[in-house]
């Protein structure tokens, strides 16, 4: 698409007639603003305001709002949005926000159902919250744990199909279950 990127994308979610991709590339089509993220609207790349410090690794679009998560400690110019950020386009200026007090180590996974955000990576404490190991859940205005959590290992897959999450990653325990 155009003049490329000049780094690998990790992640792509489409909105509307938008594609938008993440990933360890620092220029996309020659737009040297477009770090990390970027905005492809079928003949230019574009980039997201002053977007994440560092990689993106999940993308997840829900109606206007594009969910990113990855290896970063900022989006947007927000210190608390450590590892996940939100970037708004149905606003007259689009715009970057935090969603609570972030996460202490990276996000490899999103996925959505109705109101809740599920996001899966390598965290230890999301939001404040110590209990959410790896996997937790966003409601609006907190994160709130899964059960007992990871505890060890990483979650790179997450899925929600009705009232189940289904998660995949390099762990041997799921919420004290050895056989999971």
């Amino acid at each position: 698409l155009g003049e490329g990127l000049n780094g690998p994308v990790r992640a792509i979610a489409v909105m509307g007639k938008d594609v938008y991709v993440g990933g360890d590339f620092e220029d996309a089509g020659g737009n040297p603003d477009a770090d990390y993220i970027a905005r492809w609207d079928g003949a230019l790349w574009h980039a997201l305001g002053t977007g994440p410090t560092g990689s993106v690794r999940a993308l997840a679009a829900v109606g206007p709002k594009l969910y990113v998560g990855g290896a970063f400690l900022s989006a947007g110019g927000y210190p608390q949005a450590s590892g996940i950020a939100r970037w708004s386009v149905a606003e007259q200026h689009p715009t970057w926000t935090a969603l609570g007090p972030g996460l202490n180590e990276p996000v490899y996974s999103i996925a959505a159902e109705g109101p809740d955000l599920y996001v899966g990576g390598t965290f230890t404490n999301a939001g404040g919250n110590p209990s959410a190991d790896r996997i937790a859940r966003w409601r609006g205005s907190s994160w709130h744990a899964l059960g007992s959590g990871i505890p060890q290992g990483a979650v790179y897959a997450v899925e929600v199909e009705g009232p189940d999450v289904y998660v995949g990653g390099t762990f041997a325990d799921a919420g004290g279950n050895t056989a999971a």
